[in-house]
């Protein structure tokens, strides 16, 4: 039976046999049982030694109560304390549901970027995408084998953690939104490993962190989020508040669907993104016209949280706005990463370049004479310029209405108006800081150095981390210092937070925004200088070779 199953699984996806059989050793099977045991058996050992002893008074297992509200210890029938068995199996419950999903996201994006930078460095990549299967199958096989370690030690643990379920009153719908939500993330967050790999990172450690990180984060909203200063009828699943004024967190349902949809978007996104790239290594990761779509998906999950019910909202609406600035901040930089073309590929579209103006291909066909403005927008071997461009104008056609909404707003003596020209003023500072980022790194990108991917992401970002720690470190804060001190913020990734604080001169706004305009122009310059003259170049070689 065993030999047809594995051989129906190698005949459905050859690379997935491949991924298990060389994974799924004796030797490894039995380290990664015996490490989920001996985990496991911490995790009791840990509860065995917290409950108390018949000589503690009080304790969170007790289940007397003294006119103080603490838990304090009453005796049975025989003299033994009574221990509140349900909340000592529910908080074993509590620790396993955040451990488990924790070690399979971690491992196994740790495991994915792994094997995938050995695959690139010993050139076996190459082999693979040569084969007769398809890209989604690899992928696919990639995905589900390479993690299947850390999941077999994961599954050895479930046992227990259905046993903490039931012993702790645990309602079978909180269980299984448990495992659905771990598989929903698992599935967005390995092919985010896949398409951190494609991107060229190499360092499985530092994807391991990077989840860490992310986990932790979520932990800590989660946990704020159901404080006991809200009330008692506010608890929140997942964390989730309001989103466009619908209640998405009090409702189970609504919170496992509203983040399972937010799973399942970003993973078809990044799917297409891994797909692409696997197919053709010198494309970018994103195309153009997916870049669009992608960062309106982004701004319109990210814009839902701003509206909600003044009693949930910030004092001031420029908090939300600050908030939104610094995610966009990050999400822009990883979208001119993904969509900024390399060398030889711009030297490609300034040769077509030349061929079209010339009016006739080398085989003497006419071609279709596009206009530049076509190809900077959608053709994905053009500069990125203009696309990252349009890309940024989607958050500021979504956020300047609701911005200009704040005229009613008076905080602290602080009108509305003078609320209104601080964000405006944010945005169109931000949006120029990441324009010139964007002109920067299609530059650097454009080097001869082989190693300019380097160059430009030790460059660019640095230009985003650098200053602001140097500020910081001078503690030139934000908030608190002259027009004189606060000027250096206005260069810098953090524009927005002296703008959205304090506010500034419109003379310090104005100059600040020209010195912007001014580096974009002079780097856009060079940008077509050098690309006009790689044209005339490649051009000359190439009707040269004809000749010849």
């Amino acid at each position: 039976m065993i030999p047809n199953l594995l051989l129906q699984a190698t005949e459905w996806n050859p690379q997935l046999f491949r991924e298990i059989k060389g994974r799924l050793k004796q030797r490894n099977l039995i380290l990664t049982g015996g490490l989920s045991l001996l985990a496991q058996g911490i995790i009791l050992l840990y509860f065995w030694m917290v409950l108390p002893s018949s000589e503690t008074k009080y304790s969170r297992y007790f289940q007397g109560n003294d006119p103080y509200g603490y838990n304090q210890q009453i005796l049975d029938a025989l003299g033994n304390p009574v221990i509140n068995w349900q909340l000592w199996w529910s908080d074993m419950f509590q620790v396993l549901s955040w451990l488990l999903p924790f070690a399979m996201l971690m491992a196994g994006v740790y495991m994915l970027i792994d094997d995938l930078a050995k695959e690139e460095r010993r050139g076996t990549l190459n082999f693979i995408r040569l084969s007769p299967q398809t890209s989604q199958n690899i992928l696919v096989g990639k995905l589900l084998g390479v993690p299947i370690v850390p999941t077999i030690a994961v599954a050895l643990a479930v046992p227990l953690h259905g046993l903490a379920a039931i012993q702790g009153g645990i309602p079978a719908s909180e269980v299984l939104s448990i495992y659905v939500l771990t598989a929903g993330a698992c599935a967005f967050f390995y092919t985010a490993a896949v398409f951190y790999a494609f991107f060229g990172g190499a360092h499985s450690w530092l994807g391991a962190i990077i989840i860490t990180l992310c986990y932790l984060m979520f932990f800590q909203v989660y946990q704020f989020s159901n404080r006991t200063y809200y009330p008692t009828d506010d608890y929140r699943y997942l964390g989730i508040g309001q989103w466009f004024y619908v209640w998405i967190g009090h409702s189970l349902a609504m919170a496992v669907g509203f983040a399972l949809v937010n799973f399942a978007v970003g993973t078809f996104w990044l799917w297409k993104s891994i797909n692409r790239r696997f197919r053709n290594p010198n494309q970018t990761l994103v195309s153009k016209k997916h870049s669009y779509l992608i960062t309106l998906c982004f701004e319109v999950m990210m814009f839902g949280f701003v509206f909600r019910d003044n009693s949930y909202s910030y004092s001031r609406p420029t908090d939300d706005l600050g908030i939104m600035s610094i995610f966009n901040l990050m999400w822009f930089s990883i979208m001119i990463a993904a969509l900024t073309p390399h060398r030889q590929t711009l030297l490609d579209w300034a040769r077509y370049r030349r061929e079209t103006q010339d009016g006739q291909n080398r085989w003497g066909k006419q071609v279709w004479n596009r206009s530049l403005g076509k190809d900077l927008i959608w053709d994905e071997k053009s500069p990125a310029i203009l696309a990252i461009a349009i890309n940024l104008l989607i958050p500021v056609v979504l956020f300047t209405p609701w911005i200009l909404s704040w005229a009613g707003v008076n905080y602290a003596g602080t009108t509305g108006t003078t609320f209104i020209l601080r964000g405006l003023a944010s945005l169109g500072m931000l949006t120029m800081f990441l324009l010139v980022a964007a002109a920067l790194t299609q530059l650097l990108l454009f080097m001869k150095s082989k190693r300019r991917n380097i160059f430009a992401a030790v460059i660019v970002g640095a230009l985003i981390i650098v200053p602001p720690l140097f500020l910081a470190m001078l503690s030139s804060y934000a908030y608190s210092y002259s027009e004189s001190v606060k000027i250096f913020w206005y260069f810098t990734a953090f524009s927005f937070l002296p703008l959205l604080a304090e506010g500034a001169a419109l003379t310090t706004v104005c100059f600040t925004f020209l010195m912007h305009l001014g580096a974009l122009t002079m780097l856009t310059n060079r940008m077509t200088y050098l690309l006009r003259k790689a044209g005339e170049s490649e051009f000359k070689a190439l009707t040269a070779g004809n000749r010849a």
